[in-house]
């Protein structure tokens, strides 16, 4: 069986994911939401660690459905 290669340009930070998604989606995605989703158990977001720090798997960012919420006035 083959394994698949992680590639470095797969895996973004928190940063990094919150700006790709902001920019598809025409609104703003905060990073701590990126972190949230990954924790989810509806969809999941895989992880990988590099020390302190998280990166986040960009095929798993592209496919998420984020909802716009509503602001309160």
């Amino acid at each position: 069986m083959v394994k698949k290669i992680n590639k470095f340009e797969d895996w973004l930070t928190a940063n990094k994911a919150a700006q790709l998604l902001s920019d598809k989606l025409g609104f703003r995605v905060p990073p701590k939401y990126i972190r949230q989703k990954a924790k989810s158990k509806r969809q999941p977001i895989r992880t990988q660690s590099l020390g302190y720090h998280q990166l986040y798997n960009r095929d798993d960012l592209l496919q998420v459905v984020i909802k716009q919420r509503l602001s309160r006035v």
